[in-house]
């Protein structure tokens, strides 16, 4: 095929939600994890799984740490970059006073430069529009959660949300490209020069 027939470009993204940090440490709660991935109208998902759920985990030697490896692997196809593809992460704890409650949402835009990165995001979890809303979650360990996470990838809405922070959850992906560059887009890393002293 020629250059000038290429219409479509493919992208394939793997790697795994390695891990879950909160500042204040889990000691009882056992963790996982769900994640979505959301795209614009011109992409088309290839092979992979848009979806998933971890396994349960609890944090370790590191009480503020709980370690998930959720392996990722996806692969789309596109006409142009606009609405490139993004994994909302949703993180829940299950224990036996507050049985199965949210502790917050992650949202990660895949990488666009080809190669390797590790990438930490904030964890939000909505908080609740009164101040007997905000006492009545305290009291029971169970918050605000959205009907639809997906909300948070359009930003919309956003402006509404009352959100605080609370830990992060970090990311390892590999994106490779094919005919990206045939088309005109630039995604190769920045090249860093190392001088000797």
């Amino acid at each position: 095929m020629k250059d000038s027939e290429i219409t479509k470009f493919l992208v394939s993204f793997a790697g795994q939600i390695e891990y879950v940090t909160f500042p204040g440490g889990v000691f009882d709660d056992q963790l996982y994890i769900q994640y979505e991935t959301v795209w614009g109208p011109d992409w088309e998902p290839v092979s992979g799984l848009t979806s998933g759920t971890s396994q349960m985990a609890r944090s370790g030697v590191n009480p503020e740490r709980v370690i998930l490896n959720l392996p990722l692997e996806l692969v789309f196809s596109s006409t142009n970059v606009s609405g490139w593809p993004q994994i909302i992460v949703t993180v829940r704890a299950q224990n036996t006073i507050t049985g199965d409650a949210l502790r917050g949402y992650s949202l990660f835009l895949l990488p666009p430069t080809a190669g390797s990165s590790l990438v930490s995001a904030p964890l939000v979890r909505p908080r609740a529009a009164t101040l007997l809303g905000e006492w009545m979650s305290w009291i029971t360990g169970r918050y605000p959660e959205l009907a639809d996470p997906k909300m948070l990838a359009s930003g919309k809405d956003n402006y509404l949300l009352r959100t605080e922070s609370y830990g992060s959850v970090t990311v390892s992906l590999c994106m490779v490209s094919k005919d990206l560059r045939k088309l005109g887009y630039d995604n190769q890393p920045p090249i860093y020069k190392v001088y000797d002293a």
